[in-house]
């Protein structure tokens, strides 16, 4: 049969058209992100070990670079920078070619990679501020993001941390309650940055992990996660928040018209792919299976650039997320409070140096120590590393006898303090008998303090303690003189049936030292349904993975026992400033439990001090608080501000979230109908609220990590912990709840044995805001203060120290803009808006010089480990 010469050019003609089809289909980008994802300052094994572990990792993605000219990089951490020129100085100059060619990333404006919910505020905002300083004076670069992969659960105040900072985006992982893998983050000021969240911070993990080309079958999964992801969201899924149900599922929307963003790796401590001739052969089969597909290995910036203009013009539309969302991974907010409540400490010790400082460097004779300071600053960087301020790492991270650790670093900021808190207030005082105090807080304070030795006019001594309660009567962020009082008389008594106070009216049991009622005296008002600061031990109900990275919210534990259960031994003492409750009894396991409680006469403050003993292995401690009303409202610090959730019925206009085991940075409140109470805390972070009753995390006690002791998570010894109360008419801001808190945490310091020649106050602010930092810049005085109480308004500050003009900026000191006035100057300020001003001197302190080597800070015995390089180590650390 003769064939017809039409039909081959019929059958072309057909065979051409899925391709031409598929031409006309948009090319859809797909920008894969390497990432390197370790705890670089010590995790499973020392921190001189795991900073080798990092600077060969990261080296390994540097020589990827270099053998395949499709791939490129992001590099986080300041300190693994330092790393890595320490330990290969020959590859420098490659590092920084690579870094202006665009192939390797700075991709993070802060100095480490922090936990974001457990420092105070001026901590998080010094985590940016000197990642920026640092990276722009020695590698030259301004990084655009805050490069947060690994937090656990997000508070409403990074938002605008992260816009005052001057950068473009926050990149998160976990637990985005959006659906949207771009969205708005919106403060409760009203300030708002660019989110990136695409999923998990290790995607695609077979490309990174083969160690040959991957088959055809798994590049079309991988192609089936793209089309997942670009599923577009529903009008409802967009107004509601996408995929709200499972908090927990990584989300994968990508916006309508935006490129798909992959975060790649093969998991914690990830190398280059493990396939030598990826990326640029994975690209070549990909090309084949999904021509529709554009992917590219590239860096976060280029990604950014790539969705800013369709989202600047409203092609692409994605959703704000207001408020706070949920957390995961919640043994972290409840353990090791031994690091938590030393940070608490130490961040606070440091932020009055400074002030004292800045003080004395312009009304006196003193030299600012701006060097120190820093260096200061960068200790505590460290120890604001995610494992390090969770708790969740090996024993030898906090203590180590070879290698520079946790404790030598907060001993390093203890010393550094104290030295510059002396050395100011020498220049401040006169030769006047007494002794100089200085108090941090912007408000004039005459709470009851403890204190080494008897000051003032009123004290009395603590039983079973050398410390003395005093009544000072101090001015705002200023210093003032006290005379010593003679030893206070200490009377012990029975047990009151009622303990009378100015504000309320308290029973303790006589059989198990609870607080069985605590009625305030104006209203008539019962806060309490039952027993409270009951110290309660519970276990999960059943078995979960290492109870020092996870814990189930209380209702999933079962009690083991309580403080009730056990009769008690109860001593009583009063004084001219307050009644001591001390009761003794045995606590799970046989281990002693000690409680002591604090009313005072004329303070709305009531202080407990818990000690506990031998808290068996994988046990929760904690202290409940059964109210009598239905919480309506429920706070929580977090740094620089506050969280609020509706509890006990919906409220659309309050977005924070309570559920379950939350962090919290000095405080939580519980606001009923017509009264509230408020659980103050040193370093306690952990929340809950079932039903009415809040609690306090007290301890986890877990004897190892990952197979690793650890003592300061364990619960073997003695553990002393701090907390209070404060019960109120009203609500919580006419009860100035955020002050009392910072009056609980921030005590005036002793700065000297002469007292000056009168009280003097540097600072003095309305009564709506909190000062954190106070200290110079070059030839400016830097204040940093928040809106405490979530009202908009006017602010004043009064500055009675030398300055010649002033100005509101940025939390770099740029977008500057005149203040006019002086020495009061007034502002509008938003709710929980954090501002800075500027105050331009006529004088100048030294300039800050980046520290590239660890050396001077570390102790001489510790400095071999220090130098010690290991290039064969690299990747992931060991579990024990």
């Amino acid at each position: 049969m003769t064939r017809s010469p039409i039909l081959p050019i019929l059958l072309c003609v057909a065979c051409l058209r899925p391709a031409v089809a598929a031409a006309e289909e948009p090319v859809r980008q797909v920008f894969v992100v390497p990432n390197f994802h370790p705890a670089s300052c010590g995790w499973l094994t020392d921190w001189s070990t795991e900073r080798n572990y990092c600077a060969n990792t990261y080296f390994d993605h540097l020589d990827r670079v270099r053998d395949d000219p499709n791939y490129s990089f992001a590099l986080s951490e300041c300190n693994n920078m330092i790393a890595m020129l320490y330990f290969r100085p020959d590859r420098a100059a490659e590092l920084k070619q690579r870094i202006a060619e665009g192939r390797v990333e700075l991709c993070n404006a802060s100095f480490l990679e922090p936990t974001v919910n457990l420092s105070g505020g001026e901590a998080l905002v010094k985590m940016g501020v000197e990642g920026l300083r640092w990276q722009q004076q020695v590698m030259g670069v301004r990084p655009r993001f805050s490069w947060m992969i690994d937090v656990t659960g997000m508070h409403e105040q990074m938002a605008q941390i992260t816009a005052g900072l001057g950068l473009d985006a926050l990149v998160y992982c976990r637990l985005n309650p959006t659906g949207s893998t771009v969205h708005w983050l919106q403060s409760p000021d009203g300030s708002r940055i660019l989110a990136l969240s695409p999923g998990h911070y290790s995607e695609w993990m077979q490309v990174f992990g083969t160690e040959k080309p991957l088959s055809n079958a798994q590049l079309k999964e991988l192609v089936g996660d793209v089309e997942q992801r670009v599923a577009p969201l529903t009008d409802e899924e967009f107004r509601h928040g996408g995929m709200n149900g499972n908090l927990n599922s990584p989300p994968r929307r990508v916006p309508a018209g935006a490129a798909v963003l992959i975060l790649g790796s093969a998991g914690d401590y990830s190398f280059a792919p493990r396939c030598k001739s990826y990326p640029s052969e994975f690209l070549r089969q990909f090309r084949q299976v999904a021509p529709q597909l554009d992917v590219k290995f590239t860096t976060p910036s280029k990604y950014l650039d790539a969705i800013l203009p369709g989202i600047r013009s409203g092609a692409i539309r994605v959703p704000t997320m207001h408020g706070g969302m949920d957390y995961t991974y919640k043994a972290f907010w409840i353990e090791s409070p031994r690091v938590k409540s030393w940070y608490r400490h130490c961040e606070q010790q440091l932020q009055a140096a400074e002030m004292l400082a800045a003080a004395a460097s312009l009304s006196a004779k003193f030299d600012y120590p701006a060097q120190p300071l820093y260096e200061a600053w960068l200790q505590m960087l460290l120890n604001m590393d995610r494992n390090t301020l969770w708790g969740a790492a090996g024993g030898m991270v906090f203590e180590n006898a070879r290698s520079w650790d946790v404790s030598d670093r907060f001993r390093s900021v203890e010393h550094i303090s104290r030295n510059v808190l002396a050395g100011a207030a020498r220049s401040l005082v006169g030769k006047k008998k007494g002794a100089a105090v200085f108090n941090p807080l912007n408000w004039r304070r005459t709470d009851p303090v403890r204190l080494t030795s008897a000051l003032g006019v009123v004290s009395q001594t603590l039983p079973g303690t050398d410390d003395v309660l005093c009544r000072l009567d101090l001015p705002s962020m200023g210093i003032s003189g006290a005379e010593a009082a003679s030893s206070p008389s200490l009377k012990y008594i029975d047990l009151p049936e009622v303990i009378e106070t100015r504000d309320y009216r308290a029973r303790v049991s006589p059989t198990s030292g609870a607080l069985e009622s605590l009625v305030l005296k104006r209203s008539g008002r019962e806060l309490l349904s039952g027993p409270a600061n009951v110290v309660v031990a519970e276990t999960p109900r059943k078995p979960i993975g290492g109870p020092a990275d996870h814990m189930v919210d209380r209702p999933e534990r079962r009690r083991v026992t309580d403080s009730i259960q056990s009769a008690c031994q109860i001593t009583v003492s009063t004084g001219s400033l307050a009644t001591v409750v001390e009761a003794e009894s045995k606590f799970i396991g046989g281990g002693r439990l000690r409680r002591v409680m604090i009313f005072y006469r004329d303070y709305p403050r009531i202080d407990f001090e818990t000690e506990l003993n031998d808290v068996p292995d994988r046990t929760v401690v904690v202290a409940e608080f059964p109210l009598a009303a239905a919480v309506r409202e429920v706070r929580r610090g977090i740094p620089y501000g506050f969280s609020c959730a509706a509890w006990s019925e919906p409220n659309p206009a309050l977005d924070g979230f309570a559920k379950g085991i939350t962090p919290a940075v000095r405080w939580s409140h519980y606001q009923m109908d017509g009264a509230g109470m408020a659980i103050l805390d040193r370093g306690l972070t952990g929340r809950e609220i079932v039903g009415k009753t809040p609690v306090i995390y007290l301890y986890n006690a877990a004897d190892k990590y990952r197979g690793y002791p650890n003592a300061w998570l364990s619960g073997a010894g003695r553990h002393r912990l701090s907390y209070a109360i404060v019960p109120h008419e009203g609500d919580f801001a006419a009860a100035r709840i955020p002050q009392l808190a910072w009056e609980f945490n921030d005590p005036p310091l002793l700065v000297g044995d002469r007292a000056p020649a009168q009280a003097t106050s540097f600072v003095k602010t309305s009564d709506n805001v909190i000062v954190e930092a106070l200290r110079r810049e070059g030839d400016e005085l830097e204040l940093r203060l928040a809106e405490s109480l979530g009202t908009p308004g006017k602010a004043t500050v009064t500055l009675a120290l030398p300055h010649r003009d002033a100005a509101l900026t940025d939390m770099v000191g740029g977008n500057r803009q005149p203040l006019p006035g002086g020495p009061s100057y007034e502002f509008a300020i938003r709710p929980q808006q954090i501002v800075t001003l500027r105050f331009r001197t006529d004088t100048a302190v030294p300039a800050i010089k980046p520290l590239t080597r660890w050396d001077d800070l570390v102790p001489e015995n510790k400095r071999e480990a220090l130098h010690r390089y290991l290039p064969d180590v690299k990747g992931h650390p060991p579990a024990g």
